[in-house]
């Protein structure tokens, strides 16, 4: 696929958004089977790699077929976001190719956010409108992925005008409040943490599974990398075992 032939697919996948060019923080494939959503970009670089950012490192997210380098997916926050989401994905598409590559797993990802700010808190403020319409109407009309995560949305998605704007006439239609299955994270027990989980036909005749993860990958307990390590591969026993 040559340059212009991306370019017009890029074009084509920004239409109904707010943005005139790719949005920075979303790294994009053209035809994702993986879709993992967060609230905004955020998180400041970590401390050790203070000299590759300044050295003016360019990470991208536009739309590939294949993910360069410097990949958004691989830029280095301080909290280990990227990271998290480079082991989900890896580890979601060795269910299905015990061999394949890190980079072939995140070629086959989308990353979006709802907001474009730096969120803190990560409230309903932190998301936008016109964000969340685009995304859920990708979902509805032209993407076709097998699974959709969602990270820190749990309590904002369900908001009556967040969940309107989602649902809007051309969005992916999910009653945020009623998940299909509510299922504990077993691996840990100090707090009730769940998988929050639906099964949607998008407008295009395809089914989506939607998972709410049971916490913010850069939150408690997840700032423990085992302990992340351990709620990916108790839902991907989850999925394992429903095939």
């Amino acid at each position: 696929m040559n340059e212009i032939e991306l370019e017009l697919i890029t074009k084509s996948l920004l239409e109904g958004s707010p943005f005139k060019e790719w949005p920075s923080g979303m790294p994009a494939s053209i035809d994702p089977e993986l879709v993992l959503i967060g609230v905004s970009p955020g998180n400041s670089p970590a401390e050790t790699n203070v000299e590759e950012i300044s050295n003016k490192v360019e990470y991208v997210s536009a739309p590939t077929r294949i993910k360069p380098p410097n990949s958004h997916f691989y830029y280095p926050d301080g909290k280990d976001y990227w990271v998290k989401l480079r082991y989900l994905a890896h580890q979601y598409f060795r269910l299905y190719d015990e061999c394949i590559s890190e980079n072939e797993t995140i070629s086959r990802c989308t990353h979006f956010n709802l907001g474009t700010g730096d969120a803190g808190a990560a409230t309903k403020k932190d998301v936008e409108k016109e964000v969340v319409e685009w995304v859920s109407g990708l979902l509805n009309e032209i993407h076709k992925p097998d699974l959709v995560v969602l990270f820190g949305l749990k309590n904002i998605i369900k908001d009556d005008d967040i969940s309107a704007w989602w649902n809007h006439k051309k969005g992916l239609k999910v009653n945020w409040k009623e998940p299909h299955a509510s299922l504990d994270f077993e691996g840990y027990t100090k707090r009730n943490y769940q998988f929050r989980e639906w099964v949607i036909n998008s407008g295009i005749k395809k089914n989506i599974r939607l998972v709410i993860w049971p916490n913010h990958p850069s939150r408690s307990p997840f700032t423990n990398m085992d302990i992340w390590k351990l709620s990916v591969h108790e839902y991907l026993n989850r999925l394992k075992n429903l095939s």
